[in-house]
């Protein structure tokens, strides 16, 4: 039996190549990205470029596409424009090509930053709010999704997405880093010191919490959501999260509790603790968030960065931590 053609899309990004590698063994797997790669199983391609985009999806013939391409740094000195090119108009190509090509469903990655901050968990029905240009043009494309008609859809909002595929041994690597548990993992690894937002919340030990979820569990959630698309026909939106929260200072502590940790003001508009209610995708996927545990984020995490080392990535990065 031949295996189904899947096309993901920002495949050489950090969820995209741990994606990859994740179901190559049970689906034949492409990617397009933006940015250079080495695989020839992932094409260099930036969806605007509509005539290349369309030769690619002529070529790999996929039955789903994974829309993970975006503009996904949040950072408001980012021109706006970005936004609105790389995620909503670059969505609404894809969504062209495919009602042209009659690619029929799609697994979009949202963010959990679309939700009005709440300290009780949050559920696919929660308030929302998005403030960031960022959780602003996600949500725009949201919409512009459920409104395909003819689209079989799972929309994804993922929480704090982190750690390492530990077969094969694969994780994230941005410039510069913004992550705490990479930032953290690496900087204790290094013995320099960790800069922590806030130590006066309401929560335990002072500093904030918030929800992770291994990158094993997202490859986990995406496997069991195009087996859902394809078995039901039946669209649906899920939060991707542990239902569970790990402070900063949980984090810190589980690296190595002797790291050197300075303290600086809370960050405006942080919450105390912003965790979701994953239910809704244990009931439709039979999925929960089992590799989130803080030993395996972190265990994982410093083989990652351990190997970066071996293999001098890091040099190429001077600015990456």
């Amino acid at each position: 039996m031949s295996k189904m053609n899947i096309l993901i899309t920002g495949a050489n990004g950090y969820i995209g190549n741990c994606l990859f590698n994740f179901l190559k063994k049970n689906f034949n797997v492409s990617g397009l990205d933006r940015n250079n790669t080495f695989n020839k199983k992932i094409y260099k391609c930036d969806i605007m470029n509509i005539k290349k985009f369309e030769k690619i999806l002529d070529i790999t013939k996929p039955k789903l596409i994974v829309h993970l391409a975006a503009q996904s740094l949040v950072d408001e000195t980012i021109n706006e424009k970005k936004y609105y090119r790389n995620n909503i108009l670059a969505t609404n190509v894809l969504l062209d090509l495919m009602e042209r090509k009659k690619i029929k469903n799609i697994i979009f990655s949202s963010t959990a930053s679309v939700y009005k901050k709440n300290t009780k968990p949050l559920k696919e029905n929660s308030s929302l709010q998005p403030l960031s240009c960022y959780a602003k043009t996600k949500f725009i494309c949201e919409k512009d999704i459920k409104k395909q008609k003819r689209l079989n859809h799972i929309i994804l909002r993922f929480f704090n997405v982190c750690s390492a595929l530990s077969e094969p041994l694969v994780g994230e690597l941005h410039k510069p880093e913004t992550h705490l548990v990479p930032t953290v993992t690496y900087k204790g690894l290094k013995n320099k010191t960790v800069y922590i937002y806030g130590k006066d919340f309401n929560t335990p030990d002072g500093t904030c919490i918030r929800d992770y979820v291994h990158i094993k569990d997202i490859c986990i959630a995406i496997k069991k959501s195009i087996i859902f698309l394809f078995k039901n026909k039946k669209s649906l939106l899920l939060n991707i999260g542990n239902s569970s929260g790990i402070s900063n200072n949980d984090i810190v502590n589980f690296v190595e509790k002797k790291i050197k940790v300075k303290y600086e003001k809370r960050r405006r508009g942080d919450v105390s603790s912003l965790i979701c209610n994953a239910k809704k995708a244990k009931r439709y996927l039979s999925w929960t968030a089992k590799n989130s545990t803080i030993d395996k984020i972190v265990k994982n995490e410093i083989r990652w960065i351990e190997k970066l080392n071996r293999i001098g990535l890091k040099r190429k990065f001077k600015n990456y931590l």
